[in-house]
């Protein structure tokens, strides 16, 4: 465009001197330094023999193995980044960069970086090998559990003669995981139940458990987890998120504000969420989203290194 004018579908220029300019910019560098990450094709780099991945592997077939998944996680962490990028910046003929507003589609690229983000580093942070075993053993099962649970019922309402055969593939996948378990000296992490069907034997396999893990192990940042959840509110077009004016008591019509983290550049908490008037109007737009992308952000350098570290014997000089 050239000529100053913001284009069509767009809200200000990036870098801008209003607020929401200087937090696009901030959140455009924070996504352009992650370009070297971006670039990677995980599905293509090797899993050297003798190293903690490939000793996780060894439990499974190579259709199920753990590496499968923290790549797919890895993959999923930047595509959702990728399209972060392209949903909020717009780049003019004459080079300049402009940013959109958008009040909810953002919050759930942040939300599934996170949790992609997350499972790597869940997996693959503890020391200990028994335990990276029984975290991937549970990352196996829970792919498991919820393909069974998904083609269980779209087969048999929509596909009944395919449905015998998928019930048996499904019945000796969990079989397969329950062996590696007894293998590893570990507990089953499949059970069936009274009724006859499967259920899970063990704990730690939702996102809020995983959250709840690496936040105990000091892994990640105490709040993280609230963030994932306010994240995941805007995601399903939840009032209590967007903080509109009248709709519940407390942070969003009395003088409190969302759960705050320290940090800031004046020693005063630097908070998270909205809270009321002119506070609440400012986190609705990019200084809001800038504060939950960060969190993303923070951890893709963290879940590539550690897995670097765990695909290979000796980690790099």
């Amino acid at each position: 465009m050239g000529d100053g004018r913001v284009p069509e579908g767009c809200a200000g220029l990036v870098g801008g001197p209003e607020p929401d300019g200087q937090a696009a910019a901030a959140i455009l560098a924070r996504l352009e330094a992650l370009d070297p990450y971006s670039a990677r094709d995980a599905a293509g780099e090797e899993i050297e023999p003798g190293s903690p991945l490939a000793s996780m592997d060894r439990h499974f077939a190579a259709s199920r193995s753990v590496s499968s998944l923290l790549r797919q996680s890895l993959a999923a962490a930047m595509d959702n980044l990728q399209a972060l990028r392209r949903l909020l910046f717009v780049e003019d003929g004459s080079g300049g960069v402009f940013y959109r507003l958008n009040s909810h589609a953002p919050y759930s690229l942040v939300r599934t970086v996170i949790e992609c983000g997350t499972t790597v580093l869940w997996a693959l942070q503890p020391e200990e090998g028994r335990e990276r075993i029984r975290r991937s053993l549970v990352l196996v099962a829970r792919d498991v559990f919820n393909a069974a649970s998904f083609w269980d019922a779209y087969l048999e309402e929509l596909r009944p003669e395919l449905h015998p055969e998928a019930q048996a593939s499904f019945e000796g996948l969990r079989h397969e995981v329950n062996e590696a378990a007894r293998a590893a000296g570990l507990p089953p992490i499949f059970t069936r139940k009274a009724e006859g069907r499967w259920g899970y034997a063990t704990k730690n396999r939702t996102q809020t458990a995983i959250l709840k893990d690496l936040r105990a192990d000091g892994g990640v940042p105490a709040e993280l987890i609230y963030i994932w959840q306010f994240c995941s509110g805007y995601s399903h077009g939840l009032e209590w998120a967007t903080g509109k004016p009248g709709s519940y008591p407390g942070p969003f019509s009395g003088q409190g504000g969302g759960p705050a983290r320290t940090g800031a550049k004046d020693g005063r908490p630097d908070r998270i969420l909205a809270g009321s008037g002119n506070e609440r109007e400012a986190a609705a737009g990019m200084e809001q989203l800038r504060r939950a992308s960060d969190a993303a952000c923070d951890l893709i350098p963290r879940a590539w290194e550690l897995y670097d570290l765990r695909r290979r014997v000796w980690p790099l000089l």
